[in-house]
């Protein structure tokens, strides 16, 4: 039996989740649901970030500490997962212990194989983003290209990755594993960045404490790659059950774009330095647009990423308008890694295709496996419906779903 291990990214719980992350999270269900499908042994993982700056300051802001601010936010990802019918076989929260533990553990490793050092920083900060940025990385005024909001000047004495270090070793192995990343143009965007020059990144923060302490000096916080990337790997067992892991590692990430950087060059020198396999496979997609008819700009949620920058759209809006299974079917049909704008207009292509799979996949009595075979359709003639219609047929796939339920 093969083995499958699927990961969206953590969500960062200074927003509730929306549409983006419920874009994300389908479509990793979707993918889960294919493997199961196909006989393979599948973990789907997803869950929630938790540490860093933003959320102290959120939880400053309502009154809370910290903890109690992220324990009231990390359950409504997990309730809006189950609400949504998300197959998912683990929740990680990046303030469990057994994160804590493998994130020490990744942390030390790198540390004792000399790629992490003591440095000054002097340098703009994103807050939102938690990046250092080189002013021709922002906009006029220093704005933050990802966020439109001004960056503010750091200086403080970090720990560094030796990233620099990593260029040869990092092209080498995308040589030996062409297609690593989907789709191809997403792919050759991380190589660039690679043989553009590696630049070394912070690890820690002195001035952060809502955080996980460096295992070798602990007035030192773990800064956010270290910690979120950690996930992926401390969810099933680096640092507390080294079986688990061997059986489940590497594994696929499904990201967005704006964290290729993150992801498809940080986060496998990481695990080159502390001697581990770097991830199988990353799937990258575009940005959500939400156009508004009543304005001439749309509002951009990150839809493979961690939220973005931009309006507040529950997910569970779309899925009243048109079902479940018409959300999970529409995000399916999706082409991967291209922006996807949402008006009523789109959210109705493929409409006649819903129906005619939800009646299939009564027939056959696999009516919660009616995206895969959507799959198969998702290249078909596109048309533009009304909003009435959306409503209509959405209605015929809710009543054959009870109507099935009942037999």
């Amino acid at each position: 039996m093969s083995r499958c291990y699927l990961t969206t990214p953590i969500y960062y719980v200074t927003a509730k989740p929306h549409l983006g992350h419920a874009y994300t999270t389908i479509i990793g269900d979707a993918l889960a649901r294919w493997h199961r499908l196909l006989g393979d042994d599948v973990h789907f993982l997803t869950g929630t970030d938790e540490h860093g700056q933003k959320v102290a300051d959120y939880a400053e802001a309502a009154g809370k500490s910290p903890q109690e601010f992220v324990d009231e936010i990390a359950p409504l990802y997990a309730q809006a997962w189950q609400r949504l019918g998300i197959t998912n076989d683990d929740f990680i929260r990046t303030t469990e212990e057994r994160h804590k533990i493998g994130v020490a553990d990744l942390l030390q490793r790198c540390y004792d194989a000399g790629d992490i050092e003591l440095d000054v920083y002097k340098g703009k900060y994103c807050v939102a983003c938690e990046e250092y940025y080189t002013d021709d990385e922002l906009d006029p005024g220093d704005l933050c290209r990802i966020h439109k909001r001004p960056v503010e000047y750091y200086e403080e004495e970090n720990y560094f990755f030796r990233l620099s270090r990593f260029q040869d070793r990092l092209l080498q192995w995308y040589d030996a594993h062409p297609g690593a990343i989907k789709p191809e143009f997403r792919g050759n965007e991380a190589l660039g960045l690679i043989r553009g020059g590696l630049r070394d990144f912070s690890v820690s923060r002195t001035s952060l404490k809502w955080g996980i302490p460096l295992p070798w000096d602990p007035k030192h916080v773990a800064y956010v790659w270290f910690d979120a990337l950690s996930n992926y790997i401390t969810a099933i067992g680096y640092g507390s059950d080294e079986e688990r892991f061997n059986t489940w590692w590497p594994g696929t990430h499904l990201i967005g774009k704006d964290i290729i950087r993150h992801h498809c060059v940080y986060w496998p020198a990481m695990l080159m330095s502390a001697g581990l396999e770097p991830p199988a496979g990353w799937a990258v997609g575009g940005w959500l647009l939400i156009a508004h008819r009543e304005q001439s700009f749309s509002v951009i949620f990150d839809t493979f990423g961690t939220g973005g920058g931009g309006s507040y759209l529950p997910a569970f809006a779309a899925a009243a308008l048109i079902g479940v299974p018409g959300l999970a079917f529409y995000f399916a049909a999706r082409e991967l890694g291209i922006n996807t704008n949402v008006a009523p207009a789109n959210l109705a292509e493929n409409w006649w295709t819903i129906p005619v799979l939800a009646g299939y996949a009564v027939m056959n009595g696999v009516l919660e496996e009616v995206l895969m075979i959507g799959y198969l359709f998702t290249r078909w003639a596109q048309t533009g419906q009304t909003m009435w219609t959306i409503v209509v047929i959405s209605a015929v796939v809710r009543d054959i779903y009870h109507l099935y339920q009942g037999w």
